[in-house]
């Protein structure tokens, strides 16, 4: 039980402390548009981010809570508090794998409590209720923990054996063509789970220049 709570509760510190891929934002004024060198025609390139000026790579997305474009964007976590994308999705999906084995243990070990008090005391399921509410609590707690997090495993391990984001999903981006990251099941789980995981791109040391435009103005002094 001990080791199960650590195992849940380190996964937990390194999806949230893990960067998930935040791509830096660009310090000089990009067009959205290129001019192509062989008919001097304009053609768009890969999708633009007006407010990080910056040309995303496939797969990427600018998440509006956290205001910054993240590599291989799967979505926001708002019971987590951080995106999950590129570099620690693996550790999300370990998470909730984790948490969910958590909730099943309690839940059988509360279920068996409850019938052996049931039998000790002699007294039946409302005589429990009065006596000791906080163990069918916990008990109906971890029923729906375990409805609500099984979902999430099921669909988030589907999503892994295609190679497909949760956002790419509920844009339904490869509706009516195939998926060009779908590389077999086998492939897709190794390339997720157990590919290196790129550097860091955010040199979270360095000191934090306040961004009043582009060409580094001055703020008026008052």
């Amino acid at each position: 039980m001990m080791i199960l709570s650590l195992q849940v509760i380190v996964n937990l510190i390194l999806v949230t402390a893990i960067d998930p891929g935040i791509i830096p934002r660009s310090t000089q004024q990009s067009s959205v548009e290129d001019t192509d060198s062989s008919n001097g025609s304009r053609r768009k390139k890969v999708k633009y981010c007006r407010i990080c000026r910056i040309f995303r790579p496939p797969r990427s997305c600018h998440c509006a809570i956290c205001d910054n474009c993240v590599e291989k964007f799967d979505h926001h976590c708002p019971w987590i508090g951080q995106c999950i994308a590129l570099r620690n999705y693996r550790f999300y999906l370990a998470f909730l794998i984790t948490a969910l084995v958590f909730f099943i243990y309690i839940f059988a070990f509360s279920c068996w409590r409850i019938h052996q008090r049931m039998l000790e005391s002699g007294t039946g399921l409302f005589g429990m209720l009065r006596n000791c509410p906080e163990t069918l609590a916990l008990t109906l707690f971890s029923f729906a923990a375990i409805w609500f997090l099984g979902g999430l495993a099921i669909f988030h391990s589907t999503l892994t054996a295609i190679n497909q984001t949760a956002y790419e999903n509920f844009r339904n981006r490869y509706e009516g063509s195939p998926n060009p990251y779908d590389k077999g099941i086998i492939s897709n789980i190794t390339e997720v789970l157990f590919s290196p995981l790129p550097p860091s791109r955010v040199d979270f040391r360095a000191e934090a220049m306040p961004r009043w435009n582009v060409e580094d103005e001055k703020p008026p002094l008052g």
